[in-house]
């Protein structure tokens, strides 16, 4: 019995079917990575608000203690009266009596963030025509232009929260792809054109893939872990982490003052 050969038109609908399947997993796959990353930045807007800020301040205040210790030790250096360390009391000291007077005001937490009334509902609109409107689902490079400025447009009206515009383009999508349906390209063209779009959503499905891998192994990802699981004991890591450095830019505040003091009585 002579083996099976399959004609064009059989390879063409086998790889059509192929490549639906490939897309599907493409579009899942890019649906992942991008909600993750959604989640790492929103997180990162998180921890900026609460902690970042304090952190520069510590950095700063840390950085002018420093400035100023070394200055002092350079002036008693170059001072020739032997006397001159008696004037003042030791740095401990000074830095003690300094801490329990501004202990006494407390620097005032910032205000948590306002709620988004609606960000659930704009989020799974927004992964809907993310999945449809996607470039890699173009059928060539007409609509793959078409698309990915709608992509932009998707964004533009994710970011403005808007949706109304969100909905607006779901309609102008179920409309275009009612057009896009009756065109056909030659059955030997098109075989051509299927396989190197197949090769080409695989290579990308393995950089996707290896992206979705490697997110883990960010710092503000294991940080964003580890304020969940604080969350579970009932727990706010980041205002606790707010609260500390506060405490420590409060002693470091009173610290620089007092060396800033001291230098300028030298």
């Amino acid at each position: 019995m002579a083996p099976f050969s399959e004609s064009t038109a059989e390879k063409v609908k086998r790889l059509r079917q192929e490549l639906d399947e490939v897309r599907r997993e493409l579009a899942e796959a890019e649906a992942e990575l991008n909600s993750q990353l959604e989640d790492v930045q929103a997180f990162e807007f998180r921890f900026e608000a609460h902690v970042g800020q304090l952190l520069d301040q510590l950095a700063t205040l840390e950085s002018e203690v420093d400035s100023y210790l070394t200055r002092i030790k350079l002036m008693r250096h170059q001072q020739s009266f032997a006397n001159s360390d008696a004037a003042f009391d030791p740095v401990e000291e000074q830095f003690r009596q300094t801490w329990q007077q501004s202990s006494e005001t407390a620097v005032s937490k910032p205000p948590p963030p306002p709620p988004a009334a609606t960000q659930a509902q704009l989020k799974k609109m927004y992964r809907q025509l993310a999945r449809q409107f996607h470039p890699d689902l173009a059928l060539d490079e007409a609509d793959r232009q078409y698309r990915t400025d709608k992509m932009a447009a998707i964004n533009d009206a994710y970011q403005a929260q808007s949706m109304v515009e969100l909905m607006a383009l779901a309609e102008e999508l179920e409309a275009h792809q009612s057009q896009r349906q009756t065109e056909q390209p030659p059955d030997k063209e098109m075989a051509q054109a299927l396989q190197e779009e197949i090769e080409r959503c695989r290579r990308r499905l393995r950089s996707l893939d290896n992206e979705l891998q490697n997110l883990p192994n960010r710092s503000m990802v294991d940080l964003a872990l580890k304020v969940k699981l604080a969350q579970r004991e009932g727990r706010d890591l980041l205002a606790e982490m707010a609260e500390e450095l506060e405490r420590k830019i409060a002693r470091k505040t009173a610290e620089r003052d007092m060396l800033r003091t001291q230098f300028n009585n030298l």
